[in-house]
């Protein structure tokens, strides 16, 4: 069963990025579904910081972000990290943009064939990457 969580690096920790379980984190919060052992995983390492409900600080960005970009949110959902691009170039374009920023040295981030996870793509994107999307922009970015 998916789990949904709030992750960030912690900020006393004085790290930039972290790595854990094929996701890079950073000091922003970030949200991820992943399933009960990742979750558990997640919960249990120190550098990072978790949350099972949104942080209050998202719910401020969010709300930011919605009045700078006029307000409407009408017959969407409230979850803006889920959005991915609805137009099929912008959305190969993005998760060409987070295959490029993932560390190539960094294993945890590889699948055994040498191709990113998707869990790392989205961990970057926001929402969920399928391989066939991963592959596509792969074959592109060649």
């Amino acid at each position: 069963m998916a789990k949904t969580l709030f992750v960030r690096v912690q900020p006393k920790s004085g790290q930039k990025t972290f790595f854990r379980c094929g996701m890079k984190f950073s000091q922003a919060w970030q949200e991820v579904e992943v399933d009960d052992a990742t979750a558990a995983r997640l919960e249990a390492e120190q550098m990072l910081e978790v949350s099972k409900t949104r942080p209050a600080e998202l719910e401020n960005e969010t709300s930011k972000a919605d009045d700078s970009a006029g307000g409407s949110s009408a017959g969407t959902g409230s979850d803006a990290s889920a959005a991915a691009p609805k137009d099929p170039d912008a959305r190969l374009a993005a998760i060409k943009v987070a295959i490029s920023q993932l560390d190539k040295e960094d294993a945890t981030l590889m699948t055994t064939g040498g191709k990113p996870k998707t869990e790392a793509i989205a961990a970057i994107t926001g929402w969920p990457v399928s391989a066939a999307e991963r592959d596509a922009a792969l074959v592109v970015a060649e």
